[in-house]
């Protein structure tokens, strides 16, 4: 019993000081994402114009608009009109083997919930069957890395670090897009996959295109930008492709802190309720040792005065 008592009061000084630690997380947390989610907001038009650009040349089938709307008013997005822009196949693709590449965007912090989680299974699942020699992997952040780098190693092109420790700026995802162009990876399509923030509570999975420029000049509607001269096209898609980064790593921070928050918080939560239990164990434990000293010494008088 008195063993029994000490290792409470020991496991209740270890929660009591767990508890003080993510209950300052939280409020850390909860600052930084108050920037994050005042900075995503400026960063949308980043995103929007790309995907239209893609929509609007017939690249993709999809409803930017709707996604766009259903965020700015914080109704359900409809169904088949997010989550994914769905490539238009082409006729001149059949038989031919397409040369993808998979971003994955994270961070290099945990604690977060399943942020990171949710990007790599995603990842996994398309990348499970592929050919290592035509779909490469590009991890942004520590934590994409380090879940597939062992199942991936083929396909491993690039992996960027020191993503998330401060808030990311457009020269980060100018970085990243300048180090998959220097690759020297003749990719046909890129896919980033990304956490997008819609609220404190909600955040979803969402995959972004993005093309080579063969095949945004042989697109089915670009005969509508055919004043875009051969420079103007290149150093559009040079930018589109910082952009798009850029809104996904924006997108994915909001969505993290927000998880990071919410998780410090139930886990501050959790700490209470575990220190409430602990403390009704201890007290009955204590309570069953003092009852049972007490009988003892009944016991022990009352057989002296037998005596």
């Amino acid at each position: 019993m008195v063993q029994l008592l000490k290792h409470i009061v020991i496991r209740l000084k270890s929660i009591k000081s767990i508890k003080k630690i993510t209950k300052t997380m939280k409020m850390v947390s909860a600052s930084k994402f108050t920037r994050a989610e005042r900075e995503l907001e400026a960063a949308r038009p980043f995103g929007y114009g790309p995907r239209k650009f893609y929509e609007g040349t017939k690249l993709v089938k999809g409803n930017v608009d709707a996604e766009e709307f259903a965020l700015y008013s914080k109704e359900d997005i409809p169904k088949k009109t997010a989550h994914r822009l769905q490539l238009i196949e082409r006729p001149e693709d059949k038989g031919k083997k397409i040369k993808k590449i998979h971003v994955a965007v994270t961070s290099d912090r945990g604690l977060c919930g399943g942020v990171h989680t949710g990007i790599a299974r995603r990842i996994r699942r398309e990348l499970k069957n592929a050919e290592p020699e035509i779909n490469k992997l590009v991890c942004i952040g520590e934590k994409a890395r380090g879940m597939l780098y062992r199942t991936f190693p083929q396909s491993m092109l690039i992996s960027i670090k020191d993503i998330g420790r401060v808030p990311p700026v457009f020269y980060d995802a100018a970085l990243v897009a300048a180090a998959i162009a220097e690759s020297g990876y003749l990719y046909d399509v890129g896919e980033i996959f990304y956490n997008k923030y819609f609220s404190p509570v909600k955040y979803e999975l969402y995959v972004i295109p993005f093309f080579n420029k063969v095949r945004i000049e042989t697109a089915p509607n670009m005969h509508a930008f055919d004043e875009v001269d051969d420079e103007e096209l290149t150093c559009y898609l040079e930018w589109t492709l910082a952009a798009l980064l850029f809104f996904a790593i924006k997108e994915s921070a909001a969505a993290e802190q927000s998880s990071r928050m919410s998780a410090m918080d139930n886990a501050t939560k959790n700490a209470d309720d575990m220190t409430d239990h602990l403390t009704l164990v201890f007290n009955r434990t204590r309570q069953a040792v003092i009852t049972r000293e007490l009988t003892e010494i009944i016991s022990g008088a009352a057989a002296l005065k037998n005596v």
